[in-house]
């Protein structure tokens, strides 16, 4: 008797995830992305063309470290751009290398494209990866989303381990550890509070005497300079574009190596939506952090309008943000 499951190299019972959604991250899943992805024939120009524009930053310096990725709902978009973030962070998943599941598997026919991604696996990066609606605070009004530069920030705090949604605490945490301070000033935290600071950082005004005393404690400064760093955390905090990207430049800089930091960004399209001024921001933002980082930084986004019809806007030019955003794909939802 012939059984139909049988036929086939893995069980055909498993659970399949339907939608690929960014930020479920954990190994089992990501596993089974890795080995059950499909390079169709689309996808082996993708490969081909992303690595082949990410290795100029690798080899040498490029401005043009963008990266725009289009598709309509379905074809892939989100998936692509998830499979890019465990490659060029080339995540141990299993005790085996992303780039491994890729080569054992033979998911990539030419030899060249697959020797640009081993190239690109072994740079090390810090792979920032999110949708941004999701990470913006106040998406929840239509009409008063955050500017890109604050969810850039917030991410790239986050993800070194900083306080994202407060950007006066992240600089604070930021120059306490660059002076070795700051393991002494969470556990002088501890030992005030009893609770650990980054489960209490979230309730800062209403912990505020408690910073202070930490501050105090370890002689970073006196009651008084506490007060009124703590007093001005709770204003708005005011940051520039080209002070960001010289933020990201200092770090990549201090990790040498030819280290790079790499935000993907999902569905950047549908949250600019209308919104020029926030194409805008963006278009500033790739600007700097290309003339800042000099290829070592880079945006990769996805849209489900190409850019150019999203640069076609009235009465603004966007021709630097075309000139950043150099690498275009463009998944079609066919087979």
């Amino acid at each position: 008797v012939m059984i139909i499951k049988n036929m086939f190299s893995k069980p055909i019972d498993r659970d399949i995830k339907g939608v690929i959604k960014v930020g479920q991250g954990d190994d089992e899943n990501v596993k089974q992305e890795l080995e059950e992805y499909v390079v169709t024939r689309e996808l082996q120009k993708h490969f081909a063309d992303f690595f082949a524009s990410y290795k100029k930053g690798i080899t040498g310096n490029t401005d043009k470290m963008g990266v725009w990725i289009s598709g309509f709902f379905g074809s892939g978009k989100s998936h692509f751009l998830k499979i890019l973030s465990y490659l060029l962070e080339n995540r141990i998943v299993d005790g085996k290398a992303a780039i491994d599941y890729f080569v054992e598997d033979k998911k990539i026919k030419d030899e060249m494209v697959l020797g640009d991604m081993k190239l690109a696996a072994n740079t090390p990066a810090d792979v920032i990866l999110f949708n941004i609606d999701s990470k913006s605070g106040m998406a929840d009004t239509q009409n008063n989303k955050e500017a890109i530069l604050s969810v850039f920030l917030k991410v790239f705090n986050q993800h070194l381990g900083f306080y994202g949604a407060n950007p006066h605490l992240a600089d604070l945490e930021r120059t306490l550890t660059e002076e070795g301070k700051y393991d002494q000033f969470k556990q002088a935290f501890l030992e005030l509070r009893g609770k650990e600071w980054t489960d209490s950082r979230h309730q800062f005004r209403f912990i505020q005497d408690y910073v202070c005393k930490a501050l105090v404690q370890i002689d970073y400064m006196s009651m008084e300079a506490a007060k009124n760093t703590c007093e001005s955390f709770t204003t708005p905090y005011n940051m520039d574009i080209n002070t960001f990207a010289k933020m990201v430049s200092d770090y990549i800089n201090k990790k040498g190596n030819n280290h790079h930091v790499i935000f993907l960004v999902d569905e950047i399209g549908q949250y600019i939506g209308e919104k020029t001024d926030l194409m805008l921001n963006l278009q500033t933002v790739a600007e700097d952090l290309g003339t800042e980082c000099k290829g070592k930084a880079w945006i990769i986004v996805t849209s489900q309008q190409d850019i150019d019809s999203i640069t076609k806007t009235r009465g603004n030019d966007f021709s630097k943000i075309q000139g950043r955003f150099d690498t275009r794909l463009s998944l079609s939802s066919a087979n």
